[in-house]
């Protein structure tokens, strides 16, 4: 409650919250923390929020300084927003482990601290339910290959994926290409993937269900098809955009007329 008594880590603060009392965790704008292994940040109290004071780079910054360092988002009902997480060293495994039902991550967004610093997987949700990850800002350096995925969601059904800005030079930038997650909301994200090589933006299992709707995914790899950028499984699809290559005008993919 007195920021002149402020704990040192957020780790600190989540291990002095009660499960399901709706407990908020304030972090003091221009706080900033090392992640160096999976248990720097493991919040497993449930219905914990953790939420970042200030705007634009005046806000929390948790530096990912090994590559083995993660936050673990393992008990249900938490919330992690407004943070600015910032890749320190190159191939970092992976940012965020969702290991529970019923995570809500928003307004939060990566960057890089020098060249070649990355991450290979930014969020991680795979097989668990009612994920909501909403206007974050997903900053990947363009000019060094090297992540494998910006988001890997796979087996994880009712997931809400709205207004993300996601921007990286990656193999896949939103990937449910394993196993089918159904009855998700992917609607208004917007999508820069600057591999040349492999523009694949939007890969979804062939029986993942739910509604994928106006969202524009752009890619530098213009040798390959527009369906290399979206694959929409079984989803129901309305106005997405699909372009590849610079000075072009986007299409709408799939692109197929009702009868």
């Amino acid at each position: 409650k007195d920021p002149q008594h402020a704990l040192a880590t957020i780790d600190a603060a989540v291990g002095l919250c009660t499960a399901n009392k709706g407990d908020y965790i304030l972090v003091m704008p221009g706080h900033n923390e090392s992640i160096t292994s999976a248990t720097s940040l493991v919040v497993d109290v449930a219905g914990v929020t953790i939420m970042g004071l200030g705007s634009n780079q005046t806000r929390p910054m948790l530096d990912f300084d090994n590559t083995a360092g993660s936050i673990e988002m393992d008990a249900a009902n938490c919330r992690l927003t407004n943070i600015v997480l910032r890749a320190s060293v190159t191939a970092v495994v992976v940012a965020i482990n969702v290991d529970a039902n019923d995570i809500t991550i928003d307004n939060c967004e990566t960057t890089w601290e020098d060249t070649g610093d990355d991450f290979l997987i930014t969020l991680d949700c795979t097989a668990f339910d009612r994920i909501t990850i909403t206007d974050n800002k997903f900053f990947g350096e363009l000019a060094v290959a090297g992540a494998n995925t910006v988001l890997v969601i796979d087996d994880s059904h009712n997931l809400v994926l709205q207004r993300n800005l996601l921007v990286g030079n990656a193999n896949v930038m939103v990937s449910n290409a394993a196993t089918l997650s159904q009855t998700c909301v992917i609607t208004d994200n917007i999508i820069y993937n600057a591999d040349t090589t492999d523009n694949s933006c939007m890969e979804l299992s062939v029986a993942s269900t739910g509604v994928l709707a106006r969202n524009i995914v752009t890619s530098l790899g213009g040798a390959q098809a527009y369906s290399a950028n979206i694959d929409p499984g079984s989803m129901l699809c309305a106005e997405n955009y699909s372009v590849n290559a610079i000075d072009e005008s986007a299409i709408i993919f799939p692109s197929t007329t009702p009868t």
